[in-house]
């Protein structure tokens, strides 16, 4: 049997055998019913107006809420607290400026969204004829007045300065007023702002800028008896044409006709060209009008005059009887209905999807028909396979879809062999020119005949995981299968298969092969969980692009799922967002959510003809300009059947049509068949900020913050959330938003991570300037930003005056130290100089007695035994004499620094040298000039000197002794040398001069060391 024959018309019944209609692209409309579920208490909401921000309003009875697409906000106390207690809201509308007008049993309040301040006034209070408090509607006319419906028909003019400046009351009727429970319902404005009102009567009373009634015209023309009909309603449909709404008493039909407010001429009687009668109409542009009564939500398309009755679809969304009250159709095109079971949010979308094997299902979660491969044949018919579509009580793995027709065939598998309940699962087709052949999602490898639905099976052992992967015709007689863990390889003629793991050489092997796409140079590039692999027709390994260090392209991310050539550059599809990758320079570029992708987890990228990549992720499709890097997101709302797709589900058709499949069967489409021109740009707004302030222990929430005005944190605060909407309602859930801080450090788009809410544990003492950008219902990000500067106040131990008053009271503190520690040296050398006068004027001119009078007693002595008593006593006069000229230099105050000591220590050393006829060499170290010594160091210092040098001129016999004092380490070092006869430390006998020598040097925290030998010269060496 060969392929292109199913297309023949002898075979179409017994192909089409239980067949489905694919779904063809059309309008979509969404409806989702709001209320305690969302946030809304009461689902009895009355009456609803967009305010300038783009907020909506709902009123419920003795309640008024504002809805930002996310949550409900409750605003009665702000409106409870102007009118001085509680209310019955009877209508809220838009003013003039985008504020809320809110009609109530005491007055009228204005509500400004932006600083969200409330102002209420009572237009009856000028009016002595005015007996009721109570206020029922709000209109506007082209001069920005407001015109406020009263009980009894009558209309109160209020003014830009929101002052009641005129009361128009209607005519009597035959004598009689005007009931008390009439009210005007319409206020018609024309081409020339002249004013007509509607009440509920058959008159329509134009009414000039004072109040007065101008002309009073009957709805009920003469040849129209009020016996059989009766004016429903009435409504505008262009600047100076009404339409009026008859009801008919026999055969309780509508009847309708034009009434031009101009000339006053009506239009011929016809039959309503709609199935609802409205109360009012609303025109989005150019492309939809909704219909609104009590009872009933309809739309016509303009373009195609198509009306659509969504009465049933809102009995059923609602599950209760409906009544709708107020409507409201906001800046996106959506439309909004208050009713007795909720607030109705209407949304329409143009499909452009066609979808087949798709299911109802309750929840976005579900799982339908999970759908495989997806592959084209000869004759143009497409093949899926999948985890069973169910119909008619029997479940199918194998379809084909005809897309001329927008048929579907869908056909049991069984074995030519066998009689088994066992069932294979096909995983992707292919063809030859006669054969269809599948690889399973098992370890089986299928020949199949489409007539019979039978198949023949070749199982491939030892098969690494769970089964195929992919599957891949190198020409008509050779496939290759992708596995869990490497490659196969199978021939059409003998049917035997060939692993490659089993294979000895450089071939992919426990690696999960992902997808074949032919390759330059008759190679094949091969996507795989480790990167990309080029191989040769033999499927040896030629090449590899990933993440070794011999790879030639370094890839950013591993796991490649699809490639495709497109635009000079090869594209891949992997688990962490689209790489664009320049072959020739071997550069890289990666996409992820951060710049505008859905799910960084991509299956596969095709494109188009118009510069496109379309991307299937797990969170809907995207479409990528490979021109400008900008993505275009689609999901439930669009027609998708599914947001998650798979792996290995995807084609581009023949015709360029391309085809997805996921978790509820397949999405088709032409991309050359898609308006792309559309530009969503829209606004961004605050809803709120707030902050935790850790001083009080409190979270404070702001609602008032206005655009550009400066954010101010305090030291103390932490856990920032700002919460943003646009007034874009179409499908908030595809609204994504991304901010840049800076000043922060990074000043990259990052990607909210909470929805619409952005959060900061902490920020830094600092300026910022925060900026938001959002994208609405899956577009590109938009031009228009949020931004606001942020100032994080630095706390006061940390600010600058509180650093230089530190330092300022530091540097005090110190001055006052110094000031005292000065004073207590300049004491203490006060102390020190007057011990060392003392010492020497007193003790010293003692001791110079002694020595004189020793002297004289000498010379007038003649026994040589007296005489060597008074010499002794003569010498030692001298010696004390001369230890108390060392000590008064020690104690006596100026001479601290170090220099002064080696003053004093090359005089003594020179004179003794002069006496004892010795050379004397004394050097310092330039290092140590400045260097200061405290008294007792100085002191031992000194006498260490003095006693080496005396050793050296009594006992070593030495012609010169050189003295060396060197800065080393951070430590003085002072080394004594003489060439003299030295000694042997092991023999010699410590006396005194020693034994102080080395007690001094403990008591300067220093180390003495002396070094001798017999004939070599003593060195003594002090550190400290």
């Amino acid at each position: 049997m060969k392929i292109h024959s199913y297309g023949l018309l002898p075979f179409i019944f017994l192909f089409f055998t239980n067949i489905c209609l694919g779904q063809a692209p059309q309008t979509r409309v969404n409806i989702q019913l709001l209320g305690p579920e969302q946030g809304l208490p009461s689902r009895n909401t009355r009456s609803l107006a967009q305010d300038g921000r783009g907020f909506m309003w709902v009123a419920t009875g003795q309640e008024l809420w504002r809805y930002d697409g996310y949550s409900f906000q409750n605003f009665t106390a702000m409106l409870t607290r102007s009118i001085g207690g509680g209310t019955l809201i009877n209508q809220i509308k838009t003013g003039p400026n985008g504020d809320i007008w809110v009609a109530h049993n005491i007055g009228v309040s204005i509500v400004n969204p932006l600083d969200l301040t409330c102002k209420t006034i009572n237009p009856s209070t000028p009016f002595k004829s005015v007996d009721s408090k109570q206020h029922l509607d709000i209109f506007f006319d082209s001069d920005q007045n407001g015109w406020v419906s009263i009980p009894r028909g009558k209309l109160i003019k209020i003014n830009q300065a929101f002052a009641p400046v005129a009361l128009y009351t209607p005519p009597t009727n035959a004598g009689q007023s005007v009931a008390i429970g009439s009210q005007v319902t319409k206020l018609f404005i024309d081409g020339k702002n002249r004013r007509y009102a509607f009440s509920d009567s058959t008159f329509l009373d134009e009414v000039d800028e004072k109040g007065n009634l101008v002309i009073r015209t009957k709805l009920l023309p003469k040849d129209m008896d009020s016996r059989h009909f009766s004016v429903f309603n009435v409504v505008q449909s262009g600047a100076d044409t009404l339409l009026i709404y008859y009801n008919q008493k026999i055969g309780k039909k509508f009847r309708m006709r034009q009434y031009a407010i101009g000339t006053g001429l009506f239009g011929p009687l016809s039959d309503m060209d709609t199935p609802i009668a409205p109360d009012v109409i609303y025109a989005h542009k150019e492309s939809y009008k909704w219909y609104k009564s009590s009872k009933g939500i309809g739309l016509l398309n303009q373009k195609t005059g198509q009306f659509t009755n969504l009465t049933t679809r809102l009995l059923q969304k609602s599950g209760a009887d409906i009544f709708f009250f107020g409507a409201c159709l906001s800046t996106d095109g959506s439309f909004w209905v208050a009713g007795v079971d909720g607030l109705i949010k209407v949304t329409l979308t143009e499909e452009i999807f066609r979808r087949y094997m798709s299911v109802p299902l309750e929840k976005t979660g579900d799982i339908g028909s999970s759908v495989r491969g997806i592959t084209e044949d000869n004759s143009g018919m497409i093949w899926a396979c999948s985890y069973g579509y169910n119909r008619d009580g029997l479940q199918y793995l194998l379809h084909q879809i005809d897309p001329a027709r927008h048929l579907s065939r869908h056909m049991q598998l069984h074995s030519q062999t066998k009689i088994s309940d066992e069932m294979v699962i096909p995983y992707k087709v292919l063809f030859t020119k006669d054969e269809v052949y599948a690889v399973t999602d098992g370890t089986q490898f299928l020949k199949i005949d489409p007539e019979s639905e039978a198949y023949q099976a070749v199982e491939f052992p030892f098969v690494s995981g769970r089964g195929f992967t992919s599957f891949y015709k190198l020409n008509d007689s050779t496939f290759w299968t992708g596995t869990w863990g490497g490659m196969g390889i199978i021939g059409t003629r003998d049917l035997r298969p060939v692993l490659l793991n089993d294979k000895p050489g450089r071939y992919i092997k426990n690696e999960r092969v992902n997808n074949f796409m032919p390759w330059k140079e008759n190679r094949i590039l091969v996507s795989t969980t480790n990167g990309l692999y080029v191989l040769n027709k033999d499927a040896s390994i030629h090449e590899h692009y990933g993440q070794s260090a011999g790879d030639k392209i370094k890839l950013p991310a591993l796991q490649i799922f699809h490639t495709t050539w497109y635009k000079n550059a090869l594209w891949a599809a992997t688990g962490q967002g689209l790489i664009r990758i320049d072959v020739d320079n071997k550069k890289t570029q990666l996409f992820t959510v951060h710049d505008g992708l859905p799910d960084n987890n991509i299956y596969a990228a095709l494109p188009d003809e118009r510069g496109n990549l379309w991307l299937s992720t797990n969170k809907g499709l995207s479409r990528f300009n490979t021109q400008t890097s900008k993505f275009h997101n689609y999901g439930i709302s669009d027609g998708l059947p599914h947001l998650e797709f798979n792996h290995g589900s995807y084609l581009k058709s023949k015709d360029g049509t391309l085809y997805f499949g996921g978790l509820n069967g397949v999405a088709a489409f032409n991309p050359e068949q898609l308006d792309l021109t559309s530009n969503k740009e829209s606004a961004l707004q605050l809803i709120s900020y707030s902050k935790f302030d850790a001083n009080r222990n409190k979270a404070d929430t702001i609602i008032t913050h206005q655009p550009g005005q400066q954010i101010t944190f305090s030291p103390g605060d932490r856990l920032f959330a700002f919460s943003f909407m646009s007034p874009d309602y179409q499908n908030t859930l595809l609204n994504r938003f991304r901010y840049k801080l800076e000043g922060w450090g990074d000043d990259r788009w990052q990607m909210f991570e909470n929805g619409n809410k952005l959060l900061f544990n902490s920020l830094p003492p600092g300026n910022y300037m925060l900026k938001v950008q959002v994208s609405v219902g899956g577009a590109d990000w938009s031009s228009q930003e949020w931004r606001s500067p942020i100032r994080v106040l630095t706390p006061w131990y940390r600010s600058v005056w509180f650093y230089i008053t530190s330092l300022l009271a530091v540097g005090f503190f110190i001055y006052l130290f110094y000031q005292n520690r000065l004073r207590q040296l300049m004491d203490i050398q006060k102390i020190r100089n007057g011990i060392s006068a003392d010492m020497h004027d007193e003790i010293g001119s003692t001791l110079s007695s002694i020595t004189f009078y020793s002297q004289a007693l000498l010379m007038q002595m003649e026994k040589t035994e007296h005489q060597q008593v008074v010499r002794k006593i003569k010498e030692n006069a001298q010696q004390v004499q001369e230890g108390l000229s060392d000590i008064v230099w020690s104690v006596k105050a100026g001479s601290d620094q170090i220099e002064d000591v080696f003053a004093r220590m090359f005089q003594f050393g020179s004179t003794l040298a002069d006496s004892k006829g010795f050379v004397f060499r004394f050097e310092t170290d330039t290092q140590i000039q400045n260097l200061k010594l405290d008294m007792q160091t100085r002191k031992n210092l000194y006498l260490i000197f003095k006693e080496a040098m005396n050793n050296a001129a009594k006992y070593s016999s030495a012609d010169a002794v050189e003295v060396n004092t060197t800065r080393e380490g951070g430590h003085t070092k002072l080394s004594i040398k003489d060439n003299g006869r030295g000694f042997d430390p092991d023999f010699i006998r410590k006396g005194n001069g020693l034994v102080n020598m080395y007690q001094r040097a403990s008591q300067m925290n220093g180390k003495l060391t002396i070094h001798s030998a017999l004939d070599e010269g003593t060195t003594i060496t002090l550190v400290f």
